[in-house]
């Protein structure tokens, strides 16, 4: 009886001495990962490119730059458009999306820059286009549009300089286009024998 009692406590004190031996295995075992952990790399940095052309389309037009014009005849979508100055009748024509099978394609200047109040008719196949408003816009042609010219347009004309060509354009923004020759006499410098000798050479369109 007393062996028995000394063969349990010796394997109670051996299983003991294990479960120690085996604690300080792992726990080394873990500290040493722990410290050899490797940390993972950083990704770089990725900046969001903006071209010159983005930003061309976030900066808002002046009103200048922004003109009315009305697209009619042989088109998908007859109406008024906004549109910018200096765009061309293509441009018009593709805003009121584009030829009919039925139009004369011939019948407009698909590359004649379009201008503020401009009405722009396609004609059908076959119709026939009023000579005579061929022939007075064939003259418009020849005159300058008061309400859409730019500096150097403006400057064309006798006795406007840089200056008189800013005060003609800054009444436009402030008050709206030109509809007649007597009210660019409201426009400083500008007095009536200067009026006189633009009469035949602007137009008010």
């Amino acid at each position: 009886m007393e062996l028995l009692k000394r063969h349990i406590h010796w394997l109670l004190g051996a299983g003991l001495l294990v479960l120690i031996t085996a604690g300080v295995i792992l726990y080394m075992s873990l500290k040493n990962d722990s410290n050899t952990s490797v940390m993972p790399p950083k990704m770089p940095l990725v900046k969001e490119q903006v071209t010159p052309d983005s930003e061309e389309k976030q900066k808002d037009l002046s009103p200048a730059e922004l003109i009315m014009i009305d697209v009619q005849g042989s088109v998908k979508n007859p109406g008024v458009y906004k549109m910018k100055s200096g765009d061309r009748v293509i441009h018009a024509i593709q805003r009121a999306g584009g030829f009919l099978d039925s139009a004369e394609v011939r019948s407009v200047n698909q590359a004649q820059k379009i201008e503020d109040e401009m009405i722009i008719y396609v004609a059908a196949k076959g119709e026939q286009i009023n000579p005579l408003v061929q022939s007075v816009e064939n003259e418009n042609d020849n005159k300058l549009n008061i309400n859409s010219a730019d500096v150097s347009e403006l400057q064309t004309l006798s006795g406007v300089g840089p200056s008189k060509a800013q005060s003609i354009i800054l009444y436009r923004e402030e008050n709206g286009p030109f509809t007649s020759i007597e009210q660019l006499l409201e426009v400083r410098g500008i007095g009536e024998k200067t009026i006189e000798d633009w009469k035949d050479k602007i137009e008010f369109r």
